[in-house]
């Protein structure tokens, strides 16, 4: 413990905690959709402050190591034994590092405090896990390769690994997650092998700087040593990855549920305090559709139904609450045929566009179609816009016309 605190107070690491911290916070609050007010998004966002300190964790770490190997300093501690040496160096640069990301996690959460819901703590589990394995990843290199250039190339090498290589979608290695729904949890298996991953790295770290010193210790350190490398790199070829997913739905335990004029509107238990906005928002779907368009009875969120089941979002704001729930109307009107003619399925999707974007623009009183991005042939809002801008009895036809291209028989 002795020499752990001592390597905490003189690890050079400690200087680079500042400028971390900002470049951390600077890609949570400014990189990425606004997330404040949603548990689920704040989790995901949080790990963004993880993006620079993987990369600077491999590279401090590398030339830390490196320049200790380069001056001889493993040989005078020879009456110390080398693996609680490293052990000591790697705990206390992980230390710091996880500080930052822990600091910068807290002060991520600060700005959620209140929203309905909790924080999900196994996010900078999994934040912390994946600094270790990048620290350890660079003591490995610098014991290898003790070089004056080692801690630069191996940041490069950190930035290629996790930045390019490393899918962040599928790979247990993965530096962040950019996007969170409620009916979405971290894979706990990908977190069981994030966290083998770098219990068998360190291993590696502690092994492999005796392995490769000279003497008697040498030869006795030889095998541990070379069987934590082979153990991480066999663990990494296997980890789960293309066609696996870091994130896993969940399984509802209940429902909060509440009428809604002649329907339904059920949400996730964490989210009933927002019920009534999500009753208010279908409310005013079925005022702008009376008469005009036939409504869902029932309403739920994303997730309850299943994966792929849809469902509207209360995750992303009050614009995102009606366009879900306007995609919801849309659906419900599409018949299921099976396969049919690409000229069929442009129509439908057409008018399912135009009709997605009036239904969202007279729930939010806008004679403007909202600025999401639409697709194919029906990107072009003007035909919907000169719509809206017609009195309201006016606009029902066209509506009624795309309702009814959308739902044609197969």
């Amino acid at each position: 413990m002795t020499g752990y605190l001592i390597e905490l107070r003189r690890t050079p690491v400690r200087w680079f905690a500042a400028p971390l911290l900002a470049a951390s916070l600077a890609l949570v609050f400014l990189v990425g959709e606004d997330w404040q007010g949603s548990w689920p998004e704040t989790s995901a966002a949080a790990t963004r402050a993880g993006i620079p300190l993987v990369i600077g964790a491999v590279g401090l770490a590398a030339h830390r190591t490196s320049q200790l190997r380069r001056s001889g300093v493993d040989v005078l501690l020879s009456a110390r034994p080398l693996p609680a040496v490293e052990g000591a160096r790697l705990a206390a640069d992980a230390s710091w590092l996880s500080g930052v990301y822990l600091v910068s996690t807290a002060v991520t959460w600060a700005m959620t405090v209140g929203a309905p819901g909790a924080p999900w703590p196994e996010y900078p589990l999994f934040g912390v896990a994946g600094i270790v394995f990048a620290v350890a990843l660079g003591y490995v290199a610098g014991c290898l390769l003790p070089s004056r250039f080692t801690g630069a190339a191996a940041a490069v090498a950190g930035f290629a690994l996790f930045g390019m290589v490393v899918d962040t979608q599928s790979s247990p290695l993965a530096h962040s997650l950019f996007h969170q729904s409620i009916g979405l949890r971290l894979s706990s298996a990908h977190l069981g092998w994030r966290i083998a991953l770098a219990v068998l790295a360190v291993g590696a770290a502690v092994t492999v700087g005796q392995a490769v010193a000279e003497g008697r210790r040498r030869r006795a350190a030889l095998v541990p040593g070379t069987a934590f490398c082979v153990l991480t790199l066999l663990a990494v070829a296997v980890s789960p990855g293309n066609g696996s997913s870091l994130q896993e739905h969940r399984t509802p335990s209940a429902t909060a549920c509440a009428p809604a004029d002649d329907g339904t509107v059920c949400v996730w238990p964490e989210h009933e305090p927002r019920l009534p906005e999500a009753v208010a928002a279908v409310g005013k779907m079925r005022a702008v559709s009376a008469n005009v368009l036939s409504l869902p009875e029932r309403f739920t969120e994303d997730g309850l139904n299943g994966p792929g089941a849809g469902g509207f979002t209360l995750d992303h704001g009050a614009g995102a609450l009606l366009d879900s729930l306007a995609a919801e109307t849309t659906n419900a009107l599409w018949p299921q045929c099976g396969r049919e003619e690409d000229a069929v399925l442009e129509r439908r999707s057409a008018a399912a566009v135009k009709l997605n974007s009036w239904l969202d623009s007279r729930a939010r009183g806008s004679r403007t179609p909202a600025s999401y991005d639409l697709v194919g042939d029906a990107a072009d809002p003007a035909e919907v816009k000169r719509v809206l801008g017609r009195p309201v009895p006016e606009q029902t036809p066209y509506v009624r016309r795309w309702a009814g291209v959308l739902a044609a028989p197969c």
